[in-house]
């Protein structure tokens, strides 16, 4: 067994080890006559022969219907895990009608569905990092496009764009630079200075003035509005 598979497996198992210590201090359908050792056997029993009925139902979506929906994944795992739990029940609490017999059924399924749906919310992947790499990135030579964006400073009719890759020279103006810098947060710290949050090293002061010292050793002069900004954005 591989430790991706071992990892999968107990990740699996781990909802329904919970659901059984739940249930067994709930202590539903009668059980609450059962011994607090003989009721935690018994619901964790029960959940866990549920979980390895599940893992067939993924294995199963794997093979069969791997992009299936929420809804699909919640059925086919709740079926086969009923079918996993169902035996031990019936051996367990034999029943005389097959209404009983349903009802029973019909019981499993109910639990195992709830057991598979939370453990399906639990195990869902975290949703993608929205994409924030800004388009002035684009109008950079190739060595730049994929650095990190440190500051962006404006000199005569040209910004000097500073990053991880070093400094480039585009004929542009401060502010159309700054809307193309976007989303990455970021801020003005001097009428000609944009500095990005993320090229932030320190903000150090030294004979009573503030300025912000980029990754790259940059220092970025702070106006007076700008150590407003800077405070307000929880920069100093």
């Amino acid at each position: 067994m591989t430790g991706l598979f071992q990892n999968a497996v107990l990740r699996v198992l781990a909802t329904p080890l919970l659901a059984g210590a739940v249930l067994a201090v709930l202590a539903p359908f009668g059980t609450d006559g059962f011994s607090v050792p003989v009721r935690f056997l018994y619901w964790i029993g029960l959940t866990l022969a549920g979980g390895l009925g599940a893992i067939l139902g993924q294995v199963l979506l794997a093979r069969f219907r791997p992009n299936a929906a929420l809804p699909l994944r919640i059925i086919v795992q709740s079926v086969t895990a009923t079918l996993a739990v169902a035996p031990f029940v019936s051996a367990l609490h034999p029943q005389n009608t097959l209404m009983g017999l349903g009802l029973t059924l019909f019981y499993i399924f109910v639990i195992a569905g709830t057991i598979t749906l939370v453990g399906e919310l639990a195990h869902r992947p975290a949703p993608a990092e929205p994409n924030i790499r800004p388009a002035l990135l684009d109008r950079l030579p190739p060595k730049f496009r994929e650095a990190t964006l440190y500051a962006i400073s404006s000199e005569d009719h040209y910004v000097r764009i500073h990053s991880a890759a070093g400094e480039h020279m585009l004929l542009m103006r401060l502010s159309d630079a700054q809307d193309l810098a976007a989303p990455l947060p970021g801020l003005k710290p001097h009428r000609s200075w944009w500095v990005a949050e993320a090229g932030v090293a320190e903000v150090s002061r030294t004979s009573g003035k503030a300025s912000i010292v980029l990754h790259s050793g940059t220092q970025v002069p702070i106006s007076r509005s700008g150590a407003k900004a800077l405070k307000t954005a929880g920069w100093t």
